[in-house]
């Protein structure tokens, strides 16, 4: 008699999911489960103990799914340190990034913070960051670095995630390419 009754192809994916607990864990020390007399419940758990004695991971069946909640990974050693310090490793993003200020017309006028765009400032536009945010923008072609200030909003064309001033764009080579892949370290 099967231990668990799940409909369809769920079995698989269940058997899957506890394999690749078991492969990044160090292995299933046991498995116990549900009364083998009757079939688990919503809200019925499973427990996995693994070799690592400090992980116990809990397996909840809610609705015949399984649900394998995630574990709180250990800070590295040098996240401890920023963290005693009172520091945080920035946050990085890549994606897209394009330049305006040149003759598109955008030198002189209101940016969306109400300052007037200059063109030979190192600023940028960004959909959601604040307004006076700086961010360490380093376009991965060239591998170089300028920082920039968030002063308006944009880019809110193709996908891009963020529009530098002409200065900046020059500053990590970007104007030729006009468009190009970037990180974008969080500062402040």
């Amino acid at each position: 008699m099967p231990i668990f009754r799940l409909p369809g192809r769920r079995i698989g994916v269940v058997v899957l999911c506890l394999l690749a607990v078991a492969a990044v864990h160090g292995g299933i020390a046991s498995l116990p489960g549900p009364d083998p007399a009757g079939a688990p419940t919503s809200g019925s758990s499973v427990c996995l103990p693994v070799y690592d004695e400090e992980l116990l991971l809990q397996v909840e069946l809610k609705e015949g799914l399984l649900a394998l909640p995630v574990p709180q990974e250990k800070p590295t050693a040098s996240q401890q340190v920023l963290a005693d310090r009172g520091e945080r490793l920035a946050p990085v993003l890549q994606g897209l990034a394009s330049w305006y200020g040149g003759s598109d017309g955008f030198d002189g006028l209101p940016t969306a913070s109400g300052e007037i765009f200059n063109a030979a400032d190192l600023t940028a536009a960004h959909r959601t960051l604040h307004f006076g945010t700086r961010v360490r923008v380093t376009y991965l072609r060239t591998g170089k670095s300028v920082v920039v200030r968030i002063n308006d909003r944009g880019p809110f064309t193709g996908g891009r995630i963020i529009d530098l001033s002409r200065a900046a764009a020059e500053a990590i080579g970007l104007l030729a390419d006009g468009v190009g892949l970037v990180e974008l370290e969080i500062l402040d």
